[in-house]
């Protein structure tokens, strides 16, 4: 037996066997590595390499085959018998021929030329193995075919559900929480979370943000934090008017786990898809949801190529399934407004992985939400934004965006963050929101609007799309579509008492509608969301009062602010109260604001907010405008001494700012000309109407004035736009007054003298009557 097995072997040896099985698995690794690269680049089926690996397993057995059968083939001299020659020149001679019966002990040869071949060797030829590899590999490309045109055309099981027609591309889908049959409780709300992360990457559906739900359950009277799974989610998803479910249940296999997933229309019956991944340990469960979101998204209708464009889960988020749970621990408390339970989950998950981008972002927005040191916000955003390439697109681009808004404010780089992010997710709520608000810090109204009428009317709407709608139409000017606006967050969410409090309140102090302004006032200060909202409420009612001339009442109820504000230990709100007061003494009493400021500073209020802290954008410049120059420098260089690099665009356009209202103090036409100047450079050209208009009017440049108080009429620089509408009305009578316009001047005294028709007491009010009864006497005698 053991000379058979050496001889087979030799005989192995001797037809270069060895050297066709090298060659055959070293070109075999070359095929296997081309076909997983066209795989992963042009988005080819996750089952191609394994169909090529077993078609070259099955081409190996046919390679040696042939190999042995063609060297048998070719038989080589020693082997084969002598020639037999002929003819008289011939000198060989025969062999002796020996008697059989003396070699019948000696085996006949095996191989020999007149051997029947013992395999077909007419089939096992170089040119059919070919042949049949080329055959082969063909056959994979017709399955691939075959599986392409089923897929994107609907046909069979493979086929997409956008192709059958089942399902619409971007439609929005609710993902309600996994169930779990496992021991380990908090492993379904993992899952749920990655799998939100991953799936919130998808070109073809758009997920129902967690806001959302949670807005939902509120207007259902659930508790946000309750589990969203079956009925729940049915009626969750009918509320919404959402196209489709994705429900699923994590249960074990063994040592392992076992992931399904199913995707089910709203309207009931079979589930349009099922799925199933399973791993085999917990080091394998953040590729399993990878895998499942991978396999949902391509039987949705995303191509391969589109799902693989983007990073693995596991770089997005984390490797590490601890540092996972915690942050989605930290997710869950979040919502239920635990923001310091949130922060100590996020920074325990930080520890475990220092380069988890998510974890990063979430700490500083928390950590902002709660009032920590703008050092400590800034910080953590800063490592977001460093970590950004760790993040999904959709994540990069918020981390980006906030971290320009929190670190640098360039508004200009925020603005172009949100925009790259609502060009490849047009519905993400948070980028529709926020990019309204970046662009109201521009003054651009009609922008913002047109984004939260996007929301509302999609998937990305949510509760401050809904506010900030009624805001900001009521800032352009156009009061009824505010009023509609209105109407339909009271609709959205009838029992969201603050946000319609606030929406109502600044929509009737933009449109001079008291009544409605202080109502909603009253309604601010009863909401339960703490202190900060009843001073807030009791500043928001002084100045309900002070638009229908009770300028005494609303002095009063701005002294009540700083008081409620100290007393709750808020000394931003104390800040507040003090310049709403002068505002108002300004703008609404045409009165000196100068003794409420002086008051401020002498209490040292603002010195008891961190510099970091301050509303300073707003604060230095108007401080400046109103002629205390010195304090606002002050508290420029507070700002410079604590902010950080990042700060200094921002920094250097307050300091512009204050540069301006100082000339302008000494030359009050170079201090409008300096304004109008920075505020086209900062492409604001609604910013400072108000005081570019004051200073032209002390130059005596009535034109320009003119040109700037009607601007305000017509259209709000800041929140103060319903004050700055009744300061303009009473300034455009005194102008046209003095340009002999009687008609234009008597239209706005009287606009003024009737929208404070209770301020019989006021000095302004008193003289804008006095100028009508002049100006009526005067056009009588003409």
């Amino acid at each position: 037996m053991m000379n058979r097995i050496r001889g087979f072997v030799q005989e192995i040896h001797r037809r270069s066997l060895w050297q066709v099985l090298g060659i055959f698995l070293a070109a075999s690794w070359g095929v296997l590595q081309v076909v997983q690269a066209v795989t992963d680049s042009i988005g080819l089926p996750d089952w191609t390499p394994g169909m090529a690996f077993v078609l070259l397993l099955l081409g190996l057995p046919v390679v040696l085959a042939t190999a042995f059968l063609q060297a048998e083939s070719v038989a080589p001299a020693d082997v084969t018998a002598p020639a037999h020659h002929t003819g008289a020149s011939s000198t060989a001679t025969a062999p002796e021929p020996v008697a059989e019966t003396a070699r019948s002990d000696i085996p006949e040869p095996a191989w020999t030329e007149t051997s029947p071949p013992r395999l077909p060797t007419h089939l096992f030829t170089w040119k059919n193995a070919v042949m049949g590899g080329i055959g082969a590999f063909a056959l994979l490309g017709f399955s691939l075919i075959a599986y392409f045109v089923m897929w994107s055309t609907g046909i069979g099981p493979v086929g997409n559900l956008v192709a059958q027609g089942v399902f619409e591309e971007g439609d929005a889908v609710l993902l309600a929480d996994f169930s779990n049959t496992t021991t380990d409780a908090s492993l379904a709300e993992v899952v749920t979370e990655a799998l939100r992360v991953d799936l919130g990457t998808a070109a073809t559906i758009t997920l129902v943000p967690e806001g959302s739900v949670s807005e939902i359950l509120g207007l259902m009277d659930r508790d946000a934090s309750q589990p969203v799974q079956g009925n729940v989610a049915d009626e969750v998803a009918a509320r919404g008017g959402f196209s489709a479910i994705i429900e699923g249940e994590v249960g074990s296999a063994g040592s392992g786990y076992i992931l399904t997933a199913s995707l089910r229309s709203t309207d009931g019956g079979e589930p349009l898809a099922t799925f199933r991944r399973t791993a085999s340990n917990e080091g394998e469960v953040i590729a399993a949801i990878d895998g499942l979101s991978q396999d949902i998204r391509e039987r949705v209708g995303e191509s391969l190529r589109s799902i693989r464009a983007g990073e693995p889960l596991a770089e997005v988020t984390t490797s590490s399934l601890p540092a996972l749970r915690l942050f989605t621990e930290a997710e869950t408390v979040r919502q239920s407004g635990d923001e310091l339970r949130a922060i100590d989950l996020l920074e325990q998950a930080l520890d475990i992985d220092p380069e988890f981008a998510m974890a990063w972002r979430d700490l500083s927005v928390s950590r902002r939400n709660v009032g920590y040191r703008d050092d400590e916000t800034r910080r953590a955003a800063t490592r977001a934004y460093e970590l950004s390439s760790r993040l999904t697109d959709e994540e990069r681009n918020l981390a980006v965006a906030y971290y320009h808004q929190v670190v640098t404010g360039d508004i200009f780089a925020e603005i172009r963050a949100y925009e790259i992010l609502l060009d490849a997710y047009p519905d993400q709520p948070s980028g529709l929101n926020n990019l309204a608000n970046a662009y109201s810090v521009l003054t651009r109204w009609e922008d913002a609007t047109a984004l939260l009428d996007r929301a509302v009317t999609g998937p990305g709407r949510s509760g401050p799309a809904h506010v900030n709608r009624v805001l900001y139409t009521a800032f352009s000017g156009d009061f009824d579509a505010g009023h509609s606006a209105l109407a339909d967050l009271q609709t959205y969410a009838p029992e969201g008492e603050l946000w319609n409090a606030w929406g109502g309140f600044v929509l009737g102090l933009a449109s001079w509608d008291g009544p409605l302004a202080e109502e909603r006032a009253l309604a601010l200060r009863s909401v339960p969301d703490g202190p900060s909202w009843r001073h807030a409420g009791t500043r928001a009612a002084a100045l309900a009062q002070g638009i229908t001339g009770q300028i005494g009442a609303a002095r009063e109820g701005m002294a009540g602010a700083v008081l409620e504000a100290e007393r709750g230990g808020d000394p931003d709100g104390v800040v507040e109260a003090y310049v709403g007061w002068a505002l108002m003494e300004a703008l609404m009493a045409d009165s000196d604001p100068r003794p409420v400021l002086s008051e401020l500073f002498e209490r040292d209020a603002i010195r008891a907010v961190d510099p970091a802290a301050r509303s300073n954008f707003v604060w230095i410049p108007l401080i400046a405008s109103f002629g205390f120059i010195p304090e606002a420098q002050a508290l420029l260089r507070e700002w410079e001494e604590s902010a950080s690099e990042e700060q200094s665009a921002g920094i250097e356009q307050v300091r512009q700012a204050v540069a301006a209202f100082e000339l302008g103090g000494a030359d009050p036409l170079a201090g409008a000309q300096a304004l109008e100047t920075l505020r086209a450079s900062l492409q604001c050209d609604r910013c400072w109407m108000w005081e570019v208009g004051s200073l032209y009017e002390e130059a005596g440049r009535v034109d320009d004035a003119i040109a700037e108080r009607e601007r305000s009429l017509e259209v709000g620089q800041d929140f103060w736009f319903g004050l700055h509408r009744l300061a303009a009305n009473l300034s455009l009578g005194r102008l046209y007054e003095r340009k002999g316009d009687v008609e234009q001047a008597l239209e706005h005294y009287t606009v003024y003298a009737q929208q404070m028709a209770d301020g019989g007491e006021v000095p302004a009010v008193i003289e804008a009557r006095e100028r009508i009864a002049t100006l009526q006497r005067g056009r009588l005698t003409r």
